[in-house]
C-alpha cells in the first residue's frame, strides 16, 4: 500500500515513520521549500515518550532532551502559588523515567526527518486538489506535479488544505490571547531541568529549559485577535515590566531574531477525520491550545496508533474509522482541559485572580500530582501491547 503524507511537521514525520515500520510505502510532501521549524521548544510528556519507543526511535529522541527536575507555579512577584513538585516524586506516581523531556522543536523534527531515507520527504511541494476517486486518491500541487496513492494523510497543521479541500473549511476559533516565544540563554538563577508558569493578571509567562544551557519562554496576554507587533522585544518586556526575576531578564536578553508571536487558537472537538481514502491527524484533525503541553504528543501519538492498525490490517474500509473511534475521546478531554486552564490563567480580574491563586494555593499540594500526570498517564493498547 501507498501512503502520500501532507505536511512534514512533528504529525507527518512521525506518520511516516510509523507507517514505514508497518509496511507501507510512504512519500511526505511539504509545501515549505526546506525542512524547517519554528524557534521554539516542546516538552514531550512520557506519553510521546511511550509512542516514539513504540516507533523504535525513543532512543535517538532522548539524546537531545532536557530531563524534567521540578517544576512549580508562582505568581508575578515571585510568591511560590503552588509547592514545586520533584521530578523524583511525578515518576513515582506514573512508574515512568522520566515524566518529560524538554528539547527545541527544530530538534525533534531534524531527529525524526533523520529517522527516514533521504528520499522520503519533498519539499516545495503546495497541496492544490484532492480527488478521491474510490479506488486511488490524486493530490495536484501547485508546482504541476500530481500524485497518486492509496491512501492520504494529512498532516499539515490547524490550517490544513487537505481538511478545508475534504471536510470542513471553517477557520480556527481564537482563545482571546495570544503567545510570544523565545530561546535565551539560561540564567545562573534557573536550574537546569526546570519547568514553571508564572501568572498574572491577563497574562502568564511560562520557563522551560532545554539543553546546552538555554531556555525557551512563552508569554500569553489578552489581545484582539490578529494582533501584530513590530518591536517585540520592547513591546513584550513593557508588558512584563515590574515583574519578579528572571522574567525581565530572559525578555531583555532574547535576540530580536529569536522573538515568535501566533494567537492562540483551536478548534471545538468533532470525529470528521476521514473521508474516503482521506485521513487526518495531528493539529489537522484536533488542534488543541498548548496549555498542557500536549499538542505534539498527541500527534505522535497518532502515528502509535497508526501503526498499530496498519500492522494488523490492511483494510482502510476499517482502519480510518477505527482510528478515530481509538484517537477522539482522549484528544477531546485534552483539548476541553487545555482550553480551560488557558481561559482560567488568563483571568484578569484582581478579585477572581486572587481567588484563583487562593484556590491553586491550597489545592495544588493535594490533588496536584494527579493532575499533572492526567493526560501523561495514556495506557491505550496500542502504546503498552
Amino acid at each position: 500500500m501507498k501512503a502520500m503524507i501532507i505536511g512534514s511537521g512533528i504529525a507527518g514525520l512521525s506518520a511516516a515513520i510509523a507507517l514505514r515500520k508497518a509496511g507501507l510505502q510512504v512519500v511526505v510532501y511539504e509545501r515549505a521549500p526546506r525542512l524547517t521549524e519554528v524557534g521554539a521548544g516542546i516538552s514531550l510528556w512520557s506519553n510521546a515518550l511511550r509512542a516514539l519507543d513504540k516507533l523504535g526511535v525513543g532512543a535517538i529522541i532522548r539524546e537531545r532532551i532536557e530531563p524534567l527536575r521540578r517544576s512549580e507555579f508562582r505568581g508575578k512577584n515571585g510568591f511560590l502559588v503552588a509547592a514545586s513538585f520533584p521530578a523524583s516524586q511525578l515518576e513515582q506516581a506514573l512508574g515512568y523515567r522520566p515524566v518529560i523531556g524538554m528539547l527545541h522543536r527544530a530538534e525533534l523534527v531534524e531527529s525524526l526527518a533523520g529517522c527516514l531515507p533521504t528520499d522520503v520527504a519533498r519539499y516545495g511541494y503546495e497541496a492544490l486538489a484532492v480527488r478521491d476517486t474510490g479506488e486511488q486518491v490524486e493530490v495536484e500541487f501547485a508546482n504541476g506535479h500530481r500524485e497518486v496513492s492509496d491512501l492520504v494523510i494529512g498532516a499539515d497543521g490547524i490550517h490544513s488544505k487537505v481538511r478545508s479541500l475534504l471536510l470542513d473549511s471553517s477557520p480556527p476559533r481564537y482563545c482571546g490571547y495570544t503567545c510570544f516565544r523565545g530561546v535565551t540563554t539560561r540564567p545562573y538563577s534557573i536550574e537546569p531541568g526546570y519547568l514553571g508558569e508564572w501568572w498574572g493578571r491577563g497574562c502568564r509567562l511560562g520557563i522551560t529549559t532545554l539543553s546546552n544551557d538555554r531556555v525557551y519562554w512563552w508569554a500569553t496576554i489578552n489581545a484582539p485577535q490578529n494582533l501584530r507587533v513590530e518591536d517585540k522585544r520592547t513591546w513584550i518586556c513593557d508588558q512584563f515590566r515590574g515583574w519578579a526575576e528572571p522574567i525581565p531578564e530572559l525578555l531583555s536578553s532574547t535576540p530580536d531574531v529569536a522573538f515568535f508571536q501566533n494567537d492562540i487558537i483551536d478548534r471545538a472537538p468533532n470525529r470528521n477525520w476521514y473521508k474516503g481514502r482521506c485521513l487526518l491527524i495531528g493539529d489537522a484533525a484536533h488542534p488543541t491550545t498548548p496549555n498542557l503541553g500536549q499538542g505534539g504528543c498527541l500527534a505522535i501519538e497518532d502515528a502509535a496508533c497508526l501503526y498499530s492498525l496498519f500492522s494488523n490490517s490492511s483494510s482502510l474500509h476499517d482502519i480510518l474509522p477505527e482510528f478515530v473511534k481509538l484517537r477522539y475521546a482522549r484528544t477531546a478531554a485534552v483539548n476541553r482541559d487545555s482550553n480551560r486552564l488557558g481561559k482560567t490563567g488568563q483571568w484578569s480580574g484582581k478579585i477572581a485572580c486572587l481567588l484563583r491563586d487562593t484556590i491553586v494555593k491550597q489545592a495544588l499540594p493535594i490533588i496536584g500530582v494527579r493532575q499533572l500526570l492526567k493526560h501523561a498517564r495514556n495506557v491505550d493498547r496500542f502504546l503498552v501491547d
